[in-house]
């Protein structure tokens, strides 16, 4: 059997693939990568992608894919925008910062103020400065991307067919499996996690939903509210549902620490692929 997982950044792809995997034997994982990359003659394999327009990751790219390739299951993951927002925000520097250290820092100071008192600025102005672009962004630039986002994300899973299955990141963290189990014939392993030795699991965050409610101010939900209709009422979200949390609470080890880890790990990375060179031509010598 051969599966697709596809979906957009911090929706539980990669937790995804690891459940699905682990309900079939001989199963191959394979996660990222230009479409078509990994496909080979397998048993069983589970194919992730992540649609990211900026690493020309567009979903023209994967409507040609999907033209040329067969999938027996092809399952889109979805997550509450807001709550997307939020987690993609704090995963801005999960590769580091090099060149970009005084954005970094500025991105940071502004997280940990919000993270001392939540209504103390909005979210869009922390979002100002996860620019790839130059920084700060402007506050119509901020919005304009998440409207662009979404009316793309719209575009494709309303073309999507009747052979694809939508599951929401809220159900995975639930687990609510059974309609998902009956899509694919067979059961997946629902506490499967991602593994610590692929690199991944570091990224893994909070594991939770509802983040949306504590980092937005009534001017986000102002700002940002036209940006989501079409697709929360695809998916079956409450589009009417914009209650904030009346006693917001922001938890360092999910935000300001969660974000300094990854450059740590970034730079770790790097002086490793420096030295592993170096080791192997001494030891080549010995």
């Amino acid at each position: 059997m051969k599966i697709l997982i596809l979906g957009t950044g911090k929706t539980g792809t990669t937790a995804m693939v690891y459940k699905v995997a682990g309900g079939l034997p001989n199963c191959h994982a394979f996660s990222g990568g230009r479409p078509g990359k990994y496909v080979g003659n397998y048993e069983n394999a589970v194919y992730k992608h992540t649609y990211e327009e900026r690493k020309g990751k567009s979903f023209d790219l994967f409507r040609e894919h999907l033209g040329k390739e067969d999938y027996d299951r092809k399952i889109w993951m979805a997550r509450d925008p807001r709550d997307a927002a939020v987690s993609r925000m704090l995963y801005r520097w999960h590769k580091g910062y090099l060149g970009r250290k005084k954005q970094y820092e500025a991105h940071l100071d502004l997280v940990l103020k919000k993270e001392k008192d939540p209504r103390s600025l909005p979210f869009y102005e922390i979002c100002r400065y996860t620019g790839y672009d130059g920084w700060p962004m402007t506050t119509e630039a901020v919005v304009e991307e998440e409207l662009l986002r979404y009316e793309r994300m719209g575009d494709f899973v309303k073309s999507l067919g009747s052979e694809w299955h939508i599951f929401k990141y809220e159900d995975m963290v639930a687990k609510k499996f059974a309609a998902l189990n009956q899509y694919l014939g067979f059961e997946i392993e629902a506490d499967a996690q991602v593994p610590s030795s692929s690199g991944k699991a570091k990224v893994i965050r909070k594991k939770a939903t509802g983040d949306g409610r504590h980092w937005f101010t009534q001017e986000d939900v102002e700002l940002f509210k036209p940006a989501y209709p079409s697709y929360m009422e695809q998916i079956g979200y409450d589009f009417n549902d914009w209650a904030l949390d009346p006693n917001p609470v922001i938890e360092p080890e999910y935000s300001s620490v969660y974000m300094q880890r990854g450059p740590r790990k970034a730079t770790k990375n790097i002086i490793l692929r420096i030295l592993d060179p170096v080791a192997q031509r001494f030891g080549k010598k010995q």
